[in-house]
C-alpha cells in the first residue's frame, strides 16, 4: 500500500517524529522555513501537512493542496490557517489542545514579573556596569488585583498561580456560569460581566482569548480609559485583538505604567516598532508555547493524532467538519 505522503513545514520535535516513523504510513518531506511560492508549487503532491506558527494555511495555499485531507496545527491556536475554506474543500483541520498551558501561562506570570521588578532595566545595567540599586525600587505582585480575561486552561493556570502568589483574582469569561460550579476556581473573588468591568476593576491585565472576527481590535482605547492611572497589561495570547495604536496612546498617557507582550499584529514586527521600543514594554518574539517540554507534548500529540487519523479515521482534535 502506497504511504501517505506528508509534509512537514515548520519542524516537529523528535518524540513526534519518532511516532510517525514507528507507525510506516508515512513518507515524510520536511522543509524549514519554506516560503509561500515554493509551498503552492509542492503542496498538490501531499495529502496531509503539519505546520506550526510560521505557515500561513491561506486559501490559495488550501487551494493548491488538491490531494490534501488533512492540515495538522502542531499547537492550540488555528487562526493562521483558514478553516472555512479548508471546510469547504473537505480539508480536516486538526489542533493540539492545552499541550503548551503552562508554558504560555507561566510566561505571562514572567512578564508580570519582569515588569514589576524591572528586571530587563536591572539585567542591562548591570551588563553596561551600572548599579542601579536606588533607582530600582519595583512593586510587588500580592496584594495586586489581577483581572484574568478569557478563564479557560491558560487563563485558569494564571489566576491559580497569580491567587498561591497573593494576588487577589477577578475573571470574565463565556462561560462563567459553568466555571463558577467548578471548586477549583473558588479562589476568583469576582466573576465580572464584561470585559469592561475587568479594565476598571484590576490593576494588571491578563489575556487569553482566542483571535477571531468577533475578537479582532476588540480591546482598545474604550476599555483602556476604564483602567486605574499607572495599571499593567499583558497579551501572551494573540496579536490582532489589541489596537495597538490605543494600547500605544494607553502608555504614554499613564493608564499604563507597562505593557508585557508576546504576539503582535504583524509578526515578525518592523524594525524600530513603535510598541516594542517603547519604554514601558518588556516583549518576547512570540515564545509563549516555545518550551523543551512544550513542544515535545505538541510533537507527540500531532504524531499520535495523524497516526490515529490515518490509521482508523479518528477526528478527536478535528476543528471542522471537512
Amino acid at each position: 500500500m502506497a504511504k501517505i505522503k506528508l509534509l512537514i513545514t515548520d519542524g516537529l520535535s523528535n518524540d513526534g517524529m519518532d511516532i510517525l516513523n514507528k507507525s510506516d504510513l508515512f513518507d515524510i518531506t520536511f522543509h524549514k522555513a519554506i516560503d509561500k511560492e515554493s509551498l503552492i508549487k509542492i503542496l498538490p503532491e501531499y495529502e496531509a501537512v503539519a505546520i506550526r506558527s510560521a505557515t500561513k494555511m491561506t486559501k490559495d495555499l488550501i487551494d493548491a493542496g488538491s490531494k490534501l485531507k488533512m492540515i495538522m496545527r502542531a499547537g492550540a491556536g488555528v487562526d493562521n490557517v483558514d478553516v472555512e475554506h479548508a471546510t469547504k474543500k473537505n480539508v480536516l483541520v486538526f489542533n493540539c489542545p492545552g499541550e503548551n498551558n503552562n508554558a504560555v501561562a507561566e510566561l505571562s506570570l514572567g512578564l508580570m514579573l519582569g515588569l514589576l521588578r524591572e528586571i530587563p532595566r536591572a539585567t542591562a545595567g548591570m551588563k553596561a556596569n551600572l548599579w542601579e540599586k536606588k533607582e530600582l525600587v519595583g512593586q510587588e505582585l500580592s496584594g495586586r488585583t489581577l483581572g484574568v480575561i478569557g478563564f479557560g486552561a491558560i487563563g485558569g493556570i494564571v489566576g491559580k498561580s497569580a491567587n498561591a502568589l497573593g494576588m487577589k483574582v477577578i475573571a470574565f469569561d463565556p462561560n462563567a456560569e459553568k466555571l463558577k460550579q467548578n471548586k477549583e476556581y473558588n479562589f476568583v473573588q469576582t466573576w465580572c460581566s464584561s470585559i469592561d468591568d475587568v479594565f476598571s476593576t484590576a490593576t494588571m491585565i491578563s489575556l487569553h482569548i482566542p483571535l477571531m472576527e468577533k475578537t479582532k481590535n476588540s480591546i482598545g482605547k474604550t476599555q483602556f480609559d476604564k483602567l486605574k492611572d499607572g495599571s499593567y497589561f499583558i497579551n501572551c495570547s494573540r496579536g490582532g485583538i489589541v489596537n495597538e495604536k490605543d494600547l500605544l496612546e494607553a502608555l504614554n498617557n499613564g493608564k499604563l505604567s507597562g505593557a508585557g507582550l508576546d504576539v503582535f499584529e504583524k509578526e515578525p514586527v518592523s524594525k524600530d516598532d513603535p510598541l516594542v521600543m517603547h519604554p514601558k514594554v518588556i516583549c518576547t518574539p512570540h515564545i509563549g508555547a516555545a518550551t523543551k517540554e512544550a513542544q515535545k507534548k505538541v510533537g507527540i500529540a500531532a504524531g499520535r493524532y495523524l497516526v490515529d487519523y490515518f490509521k482508523e479515521g479518528k477526528t478527536t482534535t478535528a476543528v471542522n467538519n471537512g
